[in-house]
């Protein structure tokens, strides 16, 4: 057998035995099950979505705080589920619902490497600044972006759980961006944190579309259609969100991203700059409240 074949089969093993060993702690709730039962039916009304997310208190309570932020501005308070839900939209509840559900899911998740606060913070500004790029692009659904981007490093709090020392080693080549750092996890482990997160989307039957943009975020030329820009966008994001936790000058992060990259997004490379404005630290420091609280308490 070829030495390269018997690594890629060596791989393949790894990741089926991470996955494995990781679904026995990390489940989606039945709520959202449900939920997205009720989205794909053809029947399917607000009033049923709202009927789901009633079962669970603390989803609930999310929903509300959403439909009562600034994002919304209604001078009116929103006291109730179904109102809620029909403000927000069954997309937006979706969505919510999918990073509520993913962010409980690791909430049990220890790791030496990084603060598990610290890292959802970042993950919600990375998630701003894909819907704000998707923007600055044109884009038909920048909405959609958001939660690609907030749950793209996923497959980094398992990595750092379980192969710490490693972790810390590819930690290292962050300031020479996102290729460079999943070099050396695949070196160094066998394999890297976006090839896990897109398996664990498919076990969890996650849209495709998550699937594919982690799978191919390295590569979004490898993908046929609008899905390729989209993805385009989502590394272009991710690049810059990764630049700002190194202190790298915005030029610098730039001239990380490939030239097929920026003619993928289909925009200028000034857009990057202009959506770290749009993100502004309040509309970060709300969300993060709005994923994270408890009853009204922080984790």
């Amino acid at each position: 057998m070829p030495a390269r074949q018997a690594r890629d089969m060596s791989a393949a093993l790894q990741l089926d035995e991470l996955l494995y060993d990781s679904l026995e702690s990390l489940s989606l709730p039945d709520v959202y099950l449900r939920l997205r039962e009720v989205m794909d039916s053809e029947n399917a009304s607000m009033a049923d979505a709202a009927q789901i997310l009633s079962l669970d208190p603390a989803l609930a309570a999310r929903v509300l705080r959403m439909a009562n932020s600034a994002f919304y501005g209604f001078r009116a308070q929103v006291d109730t589920i179904t109102r809620a839900a029909n403000i927000l939209g069954m997309q937006k509840i979706h969505d919510l619902a999918l990073a509520a559900s993913v962010s409980e899911a690791f909430a049990g998740l220890s790791n030496e490497l990084m603060d598990i606060d610290t890292f959802w913070y970042r993950s919600v500004h990375c998630g701003f600044l894909a819907q704000a790029i998707a923007e600055g692009a044109g884009m038909r659904s920048p909405e959609s972006m958001f939660v690609r981007g907030l749950l793209h490093d996923i497959g980094h709090l398992v990595l750092f759980s379980r192969y710490p020392k490693e972790c810390r080693q590819a930690l290292a080549y962050s300031d020479e961006g996102l290729d460079a750092r999943l070099y050396q996890e695949q070196q160094l482990i066998g394999i890297d944190a976006m090839q896990f997160a897109a398996e664990l989307s498919r076990v969890w039957q996650l849209p495709n579309s998550f699937v594919d943009s982690f799978k191919h975020l390295t590569r979004p030329e490898e993908v046929a259609g609008g899905l390729a820009r989209e993805i385009a966008v989502l590394h272009i994001a991710v690049q810059f969100s990764g630049g700002i936790d190194s202190d790298l000058l915005i030029e610098d992060v730039v001239q990380q991203i490939r030239a097929p990259i920026w003619r993928l997004a289909e925009l200028p490379p000034e857009v990057g700059a202009a959506a770290l404005d749009a993100s502004t630290m309040e509309m970060v420091d709300a969300m993060y409240c709005i994923l994270t609280k408890h009853d009204g308490e922080m984790p």
